[in-house]
């Protein structure tokens, strides 16, 4: 006689195995008793798989349940490639188990291609900003200029920073990127931050939106530094490199780009 068991919960599976077993043995006993912990290995495979990939999304920045941008296969793993006595052997705590699967994959082509920004008519990507000599704020603005890109449309896709403050206290600020006579491309009016761009970030921060890039158009931005205390006339206060990301969608000489990982 078949018995059916979808609606059994770990206790209760627990339950008819221990009642089962004070019972005098039988073949017929014995096949339910390995049915039912049969049946217990996998929904304790699954609620850890659950449990775990849960916690390992809330530790991702960024993530917010989206497992499969983040890569995690969660209960498809264990269920599938780790069956119950594989966790079992491992002496997994089904209460906290759960696995994280990431790969490494190539860039498409013309991912991720920085372009730095310069002052008009030159060449060097680092700047010098200077600290205000006296009260305490934001120095003299600088507004840099990306060089034309001739040969590619591209896709703005993020912003980069990289900086090294010369005097102790003193940080590099932003405003007023735009592409062209684009609206600004930072979602507040005001300064930002450069350090919330930094390189070193594990993603880019966002921006108000990712336009495309067509030459003679340039992308335009406007960087200063903030000085906590006056400095004197001619202080450095932070010296800082800015990039736009880009995507190229078409190339002049190589033809289409080819779509990145992203997008797989």
């Amino acid at each position: 006689m078949s018995e059916s068991y979808g609606a059994l919960t770990l206790e209760k599976l627990n339950t008819r195995i221990q009642n089962l077993m004070v019972k005098n043995a039988t073949r017929g006993r014995l096949r339910r008793i390995n049915k039912l912990m049969q049946l217990r290995d996998t929904l304790i495979a699954k609620q850890a798989a659950k449990k775990g990939a849960a916690l390992a999304a809330a530790s991702i920045p960024g993530v917010a349940g989206g497992l499969a941008s983040s890569g995690i296969r969660g209960m498809d793993v264990v269920e599938h490639e780790f069956g119950p006595q594989v966790i079992r052997d491992h002496n997994v705590d089904g209460a906290t188990q759960g696995l994280r699967q990431s790969s490494v994959a190539p860039p498409g082509s013309g991912r991720l291609v920085p372009i730095n920004f310069v002052l008009a008519g030159q060449t060097n990507p680092v700047h010098e900003l200077f600290g205000p000599a006296a009260p305490p704020g934001v120095g003299a603005n600088l507004a840099l200029v990306t060089q034309s890109i001739n040969w590619a449309v591209l896709r703005i896709v993020g912003l980069t920073t990289q900086t090294t403050p010369a005097l102790a206290g003193c940080f590099g600020v932003m405003q007023d990127f735009r592409i062209g006579g684009s609206p600004n491309l930072f979602l507040v009016e005001d300064w930002v931050l450069m350090d919330d761009y930094d390189t070193d970030k594990e993603q880019f921060t966002g921006l108000r939106a990712y336009p495309i890039l067509i030459a003679p158009n340039t992308a335009l931005i406007t960087a200063a530094a903030n000085a906590p205390t006056g400095h004197g006339a001619g202080a450095i206060a932070v010296y800082a490199m800015i990039s736009v990301v880009c995507e190229v969608l078409r190339d002049d000489a190589f033809g289409p780009g080819l779509p990145g990982a992203y997008a797989r």
